[in-house]
Protein backbone atom coordinates (compact mmCIF):
# COMPACT_ATOMS: atom_id res chain seq x y z
CA UNK A 1 0.00 0.00 0.00
CA UNK A 2 2.84 2.53 1.02
CA UNK A 3 3.98 1.51 -2.82
CA UNK A 4 1.13 2.59 -4.53
CA UNK A 5 0.95 5.86 -2.95
CA UNK A 6 4.50 6.45 -2.99
CA UNK A 7 3.83 6.18 -7.06
CA UNK A 8 0.75 8.42 -7.04
CA UNK A 9 2.58 11.29 -5.07
CA UNK A 10 5.43 11.28 -7.16
CA UNK A 11 3.45 10.81 -10.31
CA UNK A 12 1.62 13.68 -9.28
CA UNK A 13 4.99 15.88 -8.33
CA UNK A 14 6.84 14.98 -11.54
CA UNK A 15 3.37 16.36 -13.81
CA UNK A 16 3.09 19.43 -11.64
CA UNK A 17 7.17 20.28 -11.99
CA UNK A 18 6.71 19.52 -16.16
CA UNK A 19 2.69 20.91 -17.02
CA UNK A 20 4.22 24.61 -17.36
CA UNK A 21 6.66 23.63 -19.90
CA UNK A 22 4.59 22.31 -22.24
CA UNK A 23 3.88 24.25 -25.20
CA UNK A 24 0.94 26.74 -24.46
CA UNK A 25 0.58 25.56 -21.42
CA UNK A 26 3.14 28.34 -19.37
CA UNK A 27 2.04 32.11 -18.14
CA UNK A 28 -0.09 33.61 -20.47
CA UNK A 29 1.43 36.52 -21.82
CA UNK A 30 0.41 39.79 -20.70
CA UNK A 31 -2.19 41.74 -22.98
CA UNK A 32 -2.02 44.84 -24.42
CA UNK A 33 -4.86 45.97 -21.35
CA UNK A 34 -3.09 44.83 -18.68
CA UNK A 35 0.15 46.50 -20.04
CA UNK A 36 -1.35 49.64 -20.34
CA UNK A 37 -3.96 50.67 -22.92
CA UNK A 38 -3.90 51.12 -26.53
CA UNK A 39 -5.55 53.60 -28.58
CA UNK A 40 -5.80 54.31 -31.56
CA UNK A 41 -6.46 57.88 -33.48
CA UNK A 42 -9.80 57.25 -34.14
CA UNK A 43 -10.33 56.31 -30.46
CA UNK A 44 -8.41 59.38 -29.25
CA UNK A 45 -10.44 61.86 -32.13
CA UNK A 46 -13.81 59.80 -30.72
CA UNK A 47 -13.16 60.69 -27.05
CA UNK A 48 -12.53 64.30 -28.02
CA UNK A 49 -15.27 65.29 -29.60
CA UNK A 50 -17.57 63.30 -27.37
CA UNK A 51 -15.76 65.84 -24.70
CA UNK A 52 -16.27 68.84 -26.39
CA UNK A 53 -19.68 67.45 -26.61
CA UNK A 54 -20.73 67.49 -23.44
CA UNK A 55 -18.93 70.72 -22.60
CA UNK A 56 -21.30 72.68 -24.74
CA UNK A 57 -24.08 70.71 -23.16
CA UNK A 58 -22.58 71.58 -19.93
CA UNK A 59 -22.47 68.30 -18.65
CA UNK A 60 -19.08 67.32 -16.97
CA UNK A 61 -17.64 64.30 -19.07
CA UNK A 62 -14.89 61.76 -18.02
CA UNK A 63 -11.23 62.93 -19.11
CA UNK A 64 -10.24 59.55 -19.89
CA UNK A 65 -13.41 58.47 -22.31
CA UNK A 66 -15.75 61.52 -22.33
CA UNK A 67 -18.79 59.49 -20.83
CA UNK A 68 -21.03 62.46 -19.11
CA UNK A 69 -21.09 62.31 -15.55
CA UNK A 70 -22.83 63.57 -12.51
CA UNK A 71 -21.52 65.87 -10.05
CA UNK A 72 -20.57 63.91 -6.85
CA UNK A 73 -19.55 61.05 -8.98
CA UNK A 74 -16.13 59.83 -8.33
CA UNK A 75 -15.36 57.11 -10.90
CA UNK A 76 -16.24 56.39 -14.42
CA UNK A 77 -19.16 54.51 -14.60
CA UNK A 78 -17.46 53.55 -18.27
CA UNK A 79 -14.04 53.22 -17.79
CA UNK A 80 -13.54 52.99 -14.37
CA UNK A 81 -11.14 56.00 -14.23
CA UNK A 82 -10.78 58.32 -10.88
CA UNK A 83 -13.02 61.69 -11.53
CA UNK A 84 -11.70 65.23 -11.19
CA UNK A 85 -13.25 66.23 -7.53
CA UNK A 86 -15.40 69.71 -7.88
CA UNK A 87 -12.74 72.61 -6.64
CA UNK A 88 -15.21 74.96 -5.93
CA UNK A 89 -18.09 75.28 -3.90
CA UNK A 90 -21.17 73.44 -5.48
CA UNK A 91 -24.22 74.71 -6.84
CA UNK A 92 -26.87 73.82 -5.43
CA UNK A 93 -27.49 71.79 -2.33
CA UNK A 94 -25.03 69.15 -1.02
CA UNK A 95 -25.02 66.17 0.84
CA UNK A 96 -24.69 66.72 4.60
CA UNK A 97 -22.87 63.64 5.27
CA UNK A 98 -20.11 63.41 1.93
CA UNK A 99 -20.30 66.38 0.21
CA UNK A 100 -21.43 65.35 -3.01
CA UNK A 101 -23.80 67.61 -4.87
CA UNK A 102 -27.56 66.56 -4.94
CA UNK A 103 -30.08 67.48 -6.80
CA UNK A 104 -33.42 69.47 -4.95
CA UNK A 105 -35.97 66.58 -5.64
CA UNK A 106 -33.52 63.72 -4.62
CA UNK A 107 -34.71 61.57 -1.11
CA UNK A 108 -31.24 59.67 -0.68
CA UNK A 109 -27.59 60.71 -1.80
CA UNK A 110 -26.40 58.91 -4.86
CA UNK A 111 -22.77 58.41 -3.52
CA UNK A 112 -23.04 57.23 -0.07
CA UNK A 113 -26.78 56.84 0.58
CA UNK A 114 -27.35 59.37 3.35
CA UNK A 115 -31.33 60.34 3.62
CA UNK A 116 -31.76 63.60 2.73
CA UNK A 117 -34.10 66.10 4.73
CA UNK A 118 -37.49 66.66 2.71
CA UNK A 119 -38.83 70.34 2.68
CA UNK A 120 -42.80 69.66 3.17
CA UNK A 121 -44.60 72.71 0.82
CA UNK A 122 -47.82 73.12 2.42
Amino acid sequence: MGLVLFFVLSVAVAATLIYPLLPGKGPAAESPAAAGRTWSDRQIEGAVQRIRQARQEGELACPDCGRAYQPGDRFCVRCGAELPLPGAAADGPVCPSCGAVVRPDELFCSRCGHRLAVEEAD
